[in-house]
């Protein structure tokens, strides 16, 4: 048994980190346009496409440092914050963040896809306790770790929750610059409010992402 068992945590680790692999890129991406934005708005003021296709067009080139850098500094920025504060910035908990405690008192009662007879005669009486919740919703899913509904759901729920990751930081990060540096009043104003809200669609869609995930796991295991 505990052989068995430490053969689906290293499993598990494995599924998380090739999942995590498929969309780096999209994470330098997003970095970049957020940075191309940021030298836009300092520079002109103000956000047109002539004036983005210029920019960006120095920013992708070859030669550029920033270009260069720029798939390490969002790796680099992604990985200053751990799990339990990107879950507190999706899920907006401090205890009991993950939907995973709250999946058999709450989602699998809401979504219509689970048949909850079959799913407790294959589980048992359901938890009621946050952490045992999520306990058992793990022990599922590491039985789904190959499915590739899990794999997909599983993949928005991480690569949107490290976009909110980013956005945040730079929120944090670029925010106090562009107050300095920025002489357009509008644009001192306008900015902020772009990366707020841009942090807070990417935290409602992770959300969402997640408690998609959860439910999917008990989709599939009631089936």
């Amino acid at each position: 048994m505990v052989v068995k068992l430490h053969t689906l945590h290293n499993t598990t680790d494995k599924m998380s980190k090739r999942i995590k692999d498929t969309y780096q890129k999209h994470l330098w991406i997003f970095f970049s346009a957020n940075i191309t934005i940021y030298i836009i708005v300092t520079i002109y003021g103000y956000f047109s496409i002539n004036n983005a296709n210029i920019e960006f067009s120095k920013f992708i080139n070859p030669k550029s440092i920033l270009f260069i850098l720029s798939p390490l500094i969002s790796l680099i920025i992604n990985g200053l914050f751990p799990n339990s504060f990107k879950e507190f910035l999706v899920f907006w908990k401090i205890k009991n963040r993950l939907p995973g405690c709250r999946v058999f008192s709450k989602f699998a009662l809401e979504d219509p896809r689970i048949d909850v007879e079959i799913l407790k005669r294959k589980v048992g009486d359901f938890p009621y306790k946050p952490i045992e919740q999520n306990k058992l919703w793990y022990t599922l899913y590491k039985q789904l770790t190959e499915n590739e509904i899990i794999i997909g759901s599983h993949r928005d729920f991480l690569l949107t929750r490290d976009l909110c990751t980013i956005s945040f930081a730079l929120m944090i990060l670029l925010i106090p610059l562009e107050v300095f540096y920025c002489q357009n009043t509008i644009a001192k104003i306008a900015y902020p409010i772009f990366l707020f809200l841009q942090f807070l669609v990417l935290s409602i869609s992770s959300r969402n992402y997640g408690n998609r995930f959860v439910c999917n796991v008990l989709a599939e295991t009631a089936r």
